[in-house]
């Protein structure tokens, strides 16, 4: 069984396990509990926040080094087309990565899949950190890409296997927080040379390295493999105690549900499938087209020289995408998904669109705009803004709530692909667009995307927030959107909220 089906799998079989009541622990299980919190907790925060962190280093990394390229600093010159390579690269492969490492991890180990990642991912920045051959440049921009499309897929497995289901819910508020503080932290460095900027991004993957080494491998990887007596070993570490019943109950979950394939077939096969599968592609289309991620690699060469560098201004922009995610989260525990998703595609047309003017005029005509060019700043920063309530997280809501159990990761992984290799197209012709168009049609472009994505919003969503998995299922399979299908009655909205302030 592949690493997709088994996730999916044991999604249903964690759900199962009913908590343990205070009233029947004893003062040496409730040390043991505490043991356990701490290690679990030590254990979702190291993997979750500096995995993401890692991701966003790659991924923000040629918007410090391009200046440095240009200015003649690094030490070796590129083209426009080969800059648009360096930016495209780690889409490409992460488009490459996700399908083979599912059926890696379960030859070899999440954590050894993992450990063995981020070796590679230290490797290329040295590589890239010392190297001036630009083939050699472009294979580790390459294989950092596959490990983000690997730790895309292992790390939420890996923590789904050794995380209290409890909690487990509380690691997506801080995913998108930490991985725009990533970028924070490559805007920061940036001011360094092109050499000490990129020795430094190697701290947050040794160190993520390092607490791969502490910790142990998965319970439900010894298992699938029948080996019983390390999977206690596991759980000892993880929970501070193993009840012989608790595994034997999760040890007959494993057998169970090893049986139980899902296909990429059924993808497209089940109606209620393929119209779960249209909304995230949809999703993710628009999402990977958006400003944010195209100023990720970008924005020093988009942002004009105003009251700030083109250096300071995405230390702002950083800074509004970590504030943006901290709002995202307490706006997503209060509002439906339609409602975040039509306030943030209409903020991001107007945001946009107004930048894309700015742009043309500076461009295409012979207005002085010199005297506004902070303009641009601003209006990014409110897009982003716009941009991070909706466009960007809600289609990682969506994903895990529109399919079914055994189909969801090879699904979310089939997303993960379609939004990189969009991406990857988007950084590729970036230049050539400025150079043939115009540099206001990379934001014409994104409206556009986001004025598809309020259609789809409009006709096609149905509203998730609140609704069981049957009861989506029961709206994605009628031909008539159900009654109340975009709206979660109030009696229940009102007690996911105490829930959720719980």
């Amino acid at each position: 069984m592949d690493g997709f089906s088994f996730y999916a799998a044991l999604s249903t079989s964690i759900q199962k396990d009913p908590p343990c009541e205070l009233s029947h622990l004893n003062c040496h299980q409730l040390c043991n509990g505490r043991i356990f919190m701490a290690r679990s907790y030590l254990t979702r925060r190291s993997l979750s926040t500096a995995s993401l962190f890692v991701s966003a280093q790659v991924c923000s990394w040629p918007t410090g080094a391009l200046p440095k390229i240009i200015d003649g600093s690094a030490g070796f010159d590129l083209t426009d087309s080969q800059k648009s390579w360096l930016a495209c690269l780690p889409n490409i492969g992460a488009v490459i990565s996700p399908i083979p490492c599912g059926y890696v991890m379960d030859k070899i180990g999440r954590k050894t899949t993992l450990s063995c990642s981020i070796f590679f991912v230290i490797a290329s920045w040295l590589v890239l950190a010392f190297s001036k051959n630009i083939m050699f440049i472009f294979a580790a921009r390459l294989i950092m890409g596959m490990w983000n499309g690997t730790e895309y897929i292992t790390v939420s497995i890996f923590i789904a296997e050794v995380v209290d289901p409890n909690v487990r819910g509380s690691l997506i508020s801080i995913t998108g927080m930490m991985f725009y503080l990533g970028a924070l932290y490559v805007s920061l460095i940036s001011f360094f040379s092109y050499q000490t900027m990129t020795l430094l991004c190697i701290v947050s993957p040794v160190i993520l390295f390092i607490g791969f080494l502490c910790i142990p491998e998965s319970p439900y990887f010894y298992l699938m493999h029948g080996k019983r007596k390390e999977a206690e070993e596991a759980i000892i570490w993880l929970r501070g105690e193993c009840h012989p019943k608790d595994l034997d109950t999760m040890e007959e979950a494993v057998k169970e549900q090893l049986k139980k394939r899902g296909t990429f077939k059924e993808i497209v096969s089940k109606a209620s499938n393929r119209k779960g599968f249209f909304l995230v592609e949809v999703f993710k289309f628009c999402s990977a087209s958006s400003a944010t991620l195209m100023l990720f690699p970008f924005s020093t060469q988009l942002i004009p020289k105003g009251w700030l560098t083109p250096q300071e201004s995405h230390i702002v922009l950083c800074i509004a995408w970590v504030v943006s995610a901290l709002i995202s989260s307490a706006l997503m525990f209060r509002f439906k998904r339609r409602s975040l998703m039509m306030v943030s595609t209409l903020g991001t047309i107007v945001m946009l669109s107004a930048t894309a003017v700015w742009y043309y005029l500076r461009d295409s005509t012979d207005i002085d705009t010199s005297t506004t060019a902070w303009l641009p700043l601003m209006l990014l920063v409110v897009a982003v803004f716009f941009e991070t309530i909706g466009i960007i997280n809600i289609p990682n809501i969506i994903k895990g709530e529109v399919f079914p159990i055994n189909i969801k990761t090879k699904a979310c992984a089939l997303s993960c692909m379609t939004a990189c290799g969009c991406e990857a197209l988007n950084y590729l012709f970036f230049y050539d667009i400025n150079h043939h168009i115009g540099m206001y049609f990379n934001f014409v472009k994104s409206a556009c995307t986001a004025a598809f994505s309020l259609l789809v919003v409009l006709f096609f969503m149905i509203e998730t927030k609140g609704q069981s998995l049957e009861k989506i299922q029961e709206m994605l399979n009628a031909k008539k959107p159900p009654k109340g299908c975009h709206d979660v009655c109030d009696t229940e909205m009102v007690a996911i909220d105490k829930v959720e302030k719980t």
